[in-house]
C-alpha cells in the first residue's frame, strides 16, 4: 500500500491549504483523509502518514523555506511540469479520467495526490547529495575571570573529543568526507565536516547541550527538476508479487526474486535513500515479502516492510557467513552487500516454497496466470477459496465494464474552451488584485519614507541620550566596583583581626603555661584534635609529636587500625582518650604495648595544644594500666598456646585411630 498527499492553496492571507491523502493498492485508489489547515498542520500530516509523494500545482504556492523543510520528509512533485514545460492541471487530470472543478481546491488536491502515483510530474531537488556537520559550543564563551577561562578550555577539549568521535563514526561507516577545525588552547573551538552523501544516510544526528551538533543538508543554489518514474502497472504483470532481500547500510544491497525463485535483480548502491530503494523495487513488481539476513532486523528494513504493508521474513538466527557463501556460490554477486541481500531472499523463498506449491496445486487452469495474486492474498490471511472467488469477481467486473467511446472533437474543444475561460477569469482577478496591491504599495512607500525621516530624527536624539546614560553608567560601575572592593577588603580585615585576637589569646595562655611546664611535678601531653593519619602526620611534621610523648585523643571516633599503628610506630608512652575507641584501634595499641587511659580516671587540664597532668598521679595510673595490659597480652598468648596444644592432641588421636 502506497500513500500520497495532494496540496492546493485555498487562501494566501492567512495561508491555508486543501489537503487530500489517498492510498493505492494494486489499481485501486482509496481516499484516506480530506482536511484544510496551515503549513504546520500539513507538516504534521506528512509526519504521521509518511506519504511517498506530495503533489503540488506550483512552487509559487509555498515559500522556499517551507519547501526546504517539507522536502526533508517527503518527495515533492510539481504535477504540472517544470517551469519551462508547464501544463494546466485540469488538462493533465482529464488525460487520466479525473474530473475536477478548477474552482474547488479539494478537487485539485485530489488530482494532485493521485497523479504522482501514476508517474506524472517532476520531483523537486532542493538539496545536494552532501551534508554539513557543525560541532561547536552550545553556550556562550564570553568574557570572564579565571573560572571562565577554565570553562572555555574544558569546552574546547569536549569539542575536540566530539569531533574525533564523529570522525571515527564516519570512517567506520565508509563515508567520504573532509573536516576543518579551528584550534584553540586545550582543543578546538569549532569543527566542520563536509560529508559527500545524502543526510538521510548519516547516523550522526543534531543535538543540543554543552556541545552543539548541527547536521544539515547543503542546499542547491536553485531548484532542480527530476521526472517521476512511471510505476510498473501491476495489473499487466503476470506474476506481480516478488520477494525482496535487503542489506541496509551506507551501501545498500538489494535482491529481488519472483515467486518461482527466479532472480530478477541483484543491486548494490552507495548512498541509496529510502525513496530510491522504493522506486528501484517497483521496477520489478510489488514486494509481498521483505527478507533480512539478521535477527533482530534493522529499522530500515522494518520501515520498508511497513510502508508496503508486506510480510517481513526473519531467520531464527542471523545467517552465518559460511551459509551465505554456500547459498550464493554459483550466482553472480560482486560484493558482501549483494551476497547478504540475495542470501536473505533465497532463505525466504526456501521457507515459503512448499506453501507456494501447495497453493498453486489448487488453482484452476484458467486462473494459473494469476497465481501470484492468489498466493499474495492467501499469505495475507485469505483462504485459497476466498482468494479465487475474489479474483473471479474482479475479472467478471472487468469484462462487464463498458468501454467509454471517444468524445467528438467539438465536445472536447468546448470543454477546453471552458477551462481556458476559467483561467482567463482567474487571470483577470489576479490582475485586479495586483493593481490594488500596487496602489497600496505606493501609499505604503510614501508612509515608509515619512517614518524613516522620523526614525532618523529620533535616532539622533536617542544617541545623545544614550551617550549621556553611558557616561553615567560608567561612573556608576566604577563606584560599584570600588564599593565592592572596599567591602571585600573590610571582610578580609575582620577575619585577620579575629585570627590575631585568637593567636594573642593563645600566646597569653602559653606564657602562663611556661612556669608549669618547667615544674617537675607536672607531666605535659600533646593534644591530637583529630584521630586520623593526616592529623598525626601533621603533628610529626611540626615536631610536636615524638617518641615517649603522652597523647590525648580529644575525639577518638573515626580512627582505625592504620592511625593506631602510626602512633605505635612512633613509640609514644600512653594514650589518653575521651569517648569510645574503635575495636581495631584498641587491638593495635595492645599489640604495641601502649596503655589506654580513660580521661575520667585522671585529673587533667587542656591548654591550647597541651594537656597538663599531675606527674605522681599519672605515673600511678600509667603503671597500673601497663601491668594490666602486659598481663592481658600474656594471657592471650597463653590461650593461643593452649589452643595449639589441644589442636595437636586432637590431631594425634585422629592419626592413632586411623
Amino acid at each position: 500500500m502506497e500513500t500520497s498527499i495532494g496540496v492546493d492553496i485555498i487562501s494566501r492571507d492567512p495561508r491555508t491549504y486543501a489537503m487530500v491523502i489517498v492510498s493505492r493498492e494494486g489499481n485501486k485508489i482509496l481516499p484516506v483523509l480530506k482536511e484544510s489547515g496551515s503549513r504546520l498542520k500539513l507538516l504534521k500530516l506528512i509526519k504521521n502518514y509518511s506519504p511517498l509523494f506530495m503533489g503540488i500545482d506550483s512552487t509559487e504556492e509555498f515559500s522556499k523555506n517551507d519547501l526546504e523543510r517539507l522536502s526533508k520528509y517527503v518527495s515533492i512533485v510539481q504535477v504540472t511540469g517544470k517551469f519551462d514545460d508547464f501544463t494546466a492541471l485540469p488538462v493533465i487530470a482529464k488525460r487520466f479520467k479525473i474530473n475536477i472543478n478548477p474552482k474547488n481546491p479539494f478537487d485539485e488536491a485530489y488530482a494532485l495526490s493521485v497523479l504522482p502515483l501514476e508517474g506524472v510530474g517532476y520531483k523537486l531537488k532542493l538539496y545536494e547529495d552532501e551534508t554539513e556537520i557543525l560541532v561547536s559550543s552550545g553556550r556562550s564563551l564570553g568574557r570572564g575571570g579565571y573560572s571562565q577561562g577554565r570553562y572555555q578550555r574544558r569546552t574546547f577539549a569536549l569539542i575536540k573529543y566530539k569531533v574525533r568521535e564523529i570522525e571515527k563514526i564516519l570512517k567506520d561507516e565508509g563515508f567520504n568526507f573532509d573536516v576543518d577545525t579551528i584550534e584553540r588552547e586545550g582543543g578546538f573551538s569549532k569543527g566542520v565536516f563536509r560529508v559527500y552523501s545524502n543526510f538521510e544516510n548519516i547516523s550522526v544526528k543534531s543535538s543540543r547541550g554543552d556541545i552543539r551538533i548541527d547536521v544539515r543538508p547543503l542546499k542547491k543554489s536553485f531548484i532542480e527538476y527530476e521526472p517521476v518514474e512511471k510505476k510498473v502497472e501491476t495489473s499487466n504483470i503476470k506474476d506481480k508479487y516478488i520477494i525482496v532481500g535487503v542489506d541496509p547500510g551506507t551501501t545498500v544491497g538489494l535482491s529481488a526474486l519472483d515467486l518461482e525463485g527466479n532472480i530478477l535483480a541483484i543491486i548494490s548502491k552507495r548512498s541509496f535513500s529510502m525513496s530510491d530503494v522504493k522506486e528501484e523495487i517497483r521496477k520489478y513488481g510489488y514486494p509481498l515479502i521483505f527478507a533480512s539476513d539478521v535477527n533482530p532486523p534493522s529499522g530500515f528494513i522494518e520501515k520498508l516492510s511497513t510502508s508496503f504493508d508486506s510480510i517481513l521474513y526473519l531467520p531464527q538466527l542471523s545467517i552465518p557467513v559460511k551459509e551465505k557463501n554456500e547459498l550464493t556460490k554459483e550466482l553472480s554477486v560482486t560484493n558482501a552487500h549483494e551476497r547478504d541481500s540475495l542470501s536473505a531472499a533465497i532463505k525466504a523463498y526456501i521457507n515459503y516454497k512448499n506453501k507456494f506449491v501447495q497453493i498453486k496445486s489448487k488453482i484452476p487452469e484458467e486462473l494459473s496466470g494469476y497465481s501470484s495474486r492468489i498466493i499474495g492474498d492467501v499469505l495475507r490471511g485469505m483462504s485459497i477459496k476466498e482468494a479465487i472467488d475474489k479474483l473471479r469477481e474482479e475479472l467478471t467486473k472487468k469484462e462487464d465494464e463498458i468501454k467509454i467511446e471517444q468524445k467528438p472533437l467539438e465536445e472536447v474543444v468546448i470543454e477546453q474552451l471552458k477551462i481556458i475561460d476559467n483561467y482567463k477569469e482567474k487571470q483577470n482577478t489576479l490582475k485586479k488584485d495586483f493593481e490594488k496591491l500596487e496602489a497600496e504599495s505606493t501609499v505604503l512607500k510614501r508612509k515608509l519614507e515619512e517614518k524613516e525621516s522620523t526614525i532618523i530624527s529620533l535616532e539622533r536624539k536617542l544617541f545623545d541620550v544614550l551617550d549621556q546614560q553611558k557616561k553615567e553608567a560608567l561612573k556608576d560601575n566604577v563606584i560599584k566596583s570600588k564599593n565592592f572592593e572596599i567591602a571585600s577588603l573590610r571582610k578580609s580585615l575582620d577575619l585577620l583581626k579575629a585570627k590575631v585576637n585568637s593567636l594573642t589569646e593563645e600566646n597569653k595562655r602559653l606564657k602562663e603555661l611556661k612556669p608549669l611546664m618547667e615544674s617537675e611535678d607536672i607531666t605535659i601531653g600533646k593534644v591530637l584534635t583529630v584521630f586520623s593519619v593526616e592529623g598525626i602526620r601533621h603533628l610529626v611534621k611540626n615536631m610536636d609529636l615524638m617518641e615517649g610523648d603522652v597523647v590525648y585523643l580529644k575525639d577518638p571516633t573515626g580512627g582505625g587500625a592504620e592511625a593506631a599503628k602510626l602512633l605505635s610506630d612512633i613509640k609514644i608512652k600512653a594514650i589518653l582518650f575521651t569517648g569510645k575507641l574503635s575495636h581495631q584501634a584498641q587491638e593495635e595499641f595492645v599489640e604495641g604495648e601502649i596503655p589506654l587511659i580513660d580521661s575520667k580516671d585522671i585529673k587533667m587540664e587542656v591548654i591550647a595544644k597541651f594537656v597538663l597532668l599531675d606527674k605522681e598521679k599519672f605515673e600511678l595510673v600509667y603503671k597500673r594500666e601497663k601491668e594490666l595490659l602486659l598481663a592481658f597480652k600474656k594471657a592471650k598468648e597463653s590461650n593461643k598456646l593452649l589452643k595449639i596444644i589441644e589442636d595437636y592432641k586432637e590431631q594425634r588421636k585422629s592419626d592413632f585411630k586411623a
